[in-house]
């Protein structure tokens, strides 16, 4: 079994070639090597390819990303509401204070990413692909991740009431004692207490 993904492990981009603030994003096929700060994306932009950025305070709000390629991304106190980047692949990217809620990755594909203090209230995580992902203090309450498989996601120290999964591609995820409870009730079984006493004599 792999072991639960370190942020050391998860690559951080390379120096940006430009600085870009308060102004929105430029749309193009390819986005490489740049830092953005209180920045916009709005609309759609399908097979967007990202590669070396830092995102800071930026907005991309009900963003349609389609089959978004990104790679060494990170981003820091954004907004992603309502964003939808199905058949997505991310690799190593940082999410960190994002609001996430809502947002939609329908079969997506993530590897070695980590999500910290984010609000993923909601989120769809459909019939996608977790390879050593973390969930680091984020409220995944009411999430879905049916269909999803789990390999190596570390949950600890996640809010998870509510959240949806398939029992049969859970082997792999990491959680903390005080969670068991949650994953045992999305797996359909019921936890009571040891019975106490003697049992009854029948006749």
């Amino acid at each position: 079994m792999k072991k639960p993904l370190r942020l050391s492990e998860v690559e951080q981009p390379e120096d940006p070639e430009s600085t870009h603030t308060g102004a929105p994003i430029e749309p193009a096929a390819e986005i490489l090597r740049r830092s953005f700060e209180r920045c916009t994306l709005p609309g759609s932009h399908p097979a967007l390819v990202l590669r070396d950025l830092t995102l800071d305070t930026c907005d991309l709000g009900n963003a349609a990303l389609i089959d978004l390629k990104a790679t060494r991304l990170e981003l820091r106190g954004c907004r992603l509401t309502g964003a939808d980047i199905s058949g997505a692949v991310l690799r190593d990217v940082r999410f960190f204070d994002c609001q996430i809620r809502l947002g939609r990755a329908f079969a997506a594909r993530f590897e070695r990413c980590w999500f910290e203090r984010c609000d993923l209230r909601e989120a769809e995580f459909e019939e996608s692909k977790f390879d050593r992902i973390t969930f680091r203090d984020c409220d995944l309450r009411s999430a879905r991740l049916l269909r999803t498989s789990l390999g190596t996601t570390d949950f600890r120290g996640s809010r998870i009431d509510g959240f949806g999964v398939s029992p049969d591609l859970l082997a792999g995820a990491i959680i903390a004692p005080e969670q068991a409870d949650i994953f045992a009730e999305a797996m359909g079984l019921t936890i009571l207490p040891a019975p106490t006493g003697k049992p009854k004599p029948t006749l």
